[in-house]
């Protein structure tokens, strides 16, 4: 069979390229012959079950340990049901153990005898571990998608049986999710208080985030396509690939399977190169595959909406929420994997998201737009510039509506308005670049529509917006190399002068043009 680049489940040696598992074993190893108990976390399909799965088989296959990888997920319905709760685990570490353990190693019929379902998990474990003949290694997938009383129960179960290892409790464990246990705020029905994660369970010795794959990996990934095809990368495609995905696993595999497997997947015979990673990139943003999709579902979530739109805007836009909750917001969304902490502050994971949460936060205004991309195509198939600015400030005033009506992501709004028209035009033949992050004061647009560029900066109003602006805009034109551009200030309160909106003033700043709007 041939091997391909896997964006669904847990990798497979046989059937799959991947990331060589070496280095990240090395340190589990080291916390698992301590007889310590760890937190391994990090995003959504970035390759935490493939290297626990590829875990637990090294270990069983050698002689010193009994390893077990069981999720709990399925418990998370079951909220603050305890008894229901641990009953369901048990029956998974049954399960579970059939599929993956050897007849003798599997838990007899004593480790079911529990006197109490509300230390199921507990009693459970401590009977199994003594009837073992090799010390357990326990591997709990989703332990932070339980919820309440329910996850409670089980952090503090294996709390409370921690000094019975390893004669009778798990030698070494890991607990598996999005977060660290330090930052579960679990709230208790039964305490009527939150609890946090590190208190329920104090005996975390170590912490581990999961990492994105760096250049080298990545090479060495698509090298393995390479050796078993001959198809070839050129450096600066490889480079693209990090520079697009910030080496974040499912989208590198993402782009290997549309490059060399799907539909418009390159002849292994040519060669791939850096604008074929481009194209690649811009399909997989308007398919909108599974990953993305579940990405795009986030941004309705209204912690996420006020992380987003401040960086969205460049400015603090969360008016009423306190420090704690902000910094709290703030962390949830580097655990998804949406932020990072980048060199101004907050910004948008890698320029693949970046691309992508504009768009879907305007997918459904682009398509009531009623824009015909080519009414602004000259017949020399350059995009008219001036002609999509001026329909724009009409199309405004006639629409105003749709800015202050807006009941989501009401600070940029006209950011997000813009924007769709922008995209909604240049879908005919150009394409969209976007800067934008939390402390910049304002977000960069560069269309690259047939073999022009053209810069914009996009402010909100304050007393320094024009003299601020204009400093920005000129620093991004240096960078790109273009001597004219376009700065838009967009007015955040209601419009009483009609003459005023779309208001335009050309100014010469650092030896550039700049052509300013008011909105």
């Amino acid at each position: 069979m041939q091997k391909f680049f896997n964006t669904a489940g847990a990798c497979i040696p046989e059937d799959h390229y991947m990331v060589s598992m070496a280095p990240r074993f090395e340190c589990l190893k080291k916390l698992i012959d301590n007889k310590r108990y760890f937190i391994l976390h990090a995003p959504r399909q970035t390759g935490k079950t493939t290297l626990m799965m590829q875990l637990m088989e090294e270990l069983n296959q050698a002689s010193q340990y009994i390893t077990l990888y069981v999720n709990v997920e399925a418990a998370q319905p079951l909220r603050n049901d305890i008894e229901a709760v641990n009953e369901l685990i048990v029956s998974e570490f049954e399960s579970k153990a059939a599929i993956y353990l050897r007849k003798d190693w599997q838990p007899q019929e004593d480790c079911f005898k529990i006197r109490s379902m509300s230390r199921g998990i507990s009693d459970f474990l401590s009977r199994w571990c003594l009837q073992l003949p090799k010390p357990l290694v326990l591997l709990m997938d989703e332990v932070d998608a339980l919820i309440g009383d329910g996850l409670i129960s089980v952090l503090r179960q294996l709390r409370n049986g921690y000094n019975q290892r390893p004669r009778a409790f798990p030698h070494a464990m890991c607990l598996i999710g999005l977060r660290d246990i330090r930052d579960y705020r679990i709230y208790s029905d039964e305490s009527k208080r939150y609890i946090i994660g590190g208190s329920a369970f104090n005996i975390k010795d170590k912490s581990i985030r999961l990492n994105d794959f760096t250049l080298e990996q990545i090479k060495a990934l698509y090298a393995q396509h390479t050796e078993v095809t001959a198809q070839k990368f050129t450096h600066h495609a490889l480079q693209r690939i990090f520079d697009l995905t910030r080496g974040q696993p499912w989208l590198v595999n993402a782009l290997g399977r549309e490059l060399c497997f799907d539909e418009y997947a390159i002849d292994w015979k040519e060669t791939v190169h850096k604008a074929d990673i481009d194209t690649a990139a811009e399909i997989l943003i308007a398919r909108r595959d599974v990953h993305l999709d579940q990405l795009a579902d986030k941004l309705t979530e209204p912690r996420v909406a006020r992380i987003i739109e401040s960086i969205l805007v460049g400015e603090d836009t969360s008016q009423t929420e306190t420090e704690y909750n902000l910094n709290e917001d703030q962390q949830y969304l580097i655990d998804l994997g949406l932020v990072r902490l980048g060199t101004y502050g907050l910004e948008i994971a890698n320029p693949i998201y970046r691309e992508i949460i504009p768009r879907e936060l305007t997918a459904y205004q682009q398509n009531m737009l009623g824009i015909n991309p080519q009414w602004y195509v000259k017949p020399s198939g350059r995009l008219d510039i001036d002609k999509v600015l001026a329909a724009y400030i009409k199309f405004y005033k006639q629409h105003n509506e749709l800015v202050t009506k807006r009941k989501t992501y009401t600070e940029a709004a006209h950011h997000l308005l813009f924007m769709a028209w922008l995209q909604r035009i240049v879908n005919g033949g150009g394409r969209i670049n976007r800067e934008y992050a939390a402390g910049l004061g304002r977000l960069d647009l560069c269309i690259e529509f047939a073999d022009e560029q053209f810069a914009f900066e996009l402010k909100l109003n304050h007393k320094e917006a024009l003299s601020e602006g204009k400093e920005q805009l000129v620093n991004y034109l240096n960078r790109l190399s273009l001597d004219q551009g376009w700065l838009v200030i967009f007015s955040r309160k209601e419009v009483t002068d009609w003459e005023a909106v779309g208001k335009q003033k050309t100014y010469s700043e650092g030896g550039k043009r700049i052509d300013v709007i008011w909105l």
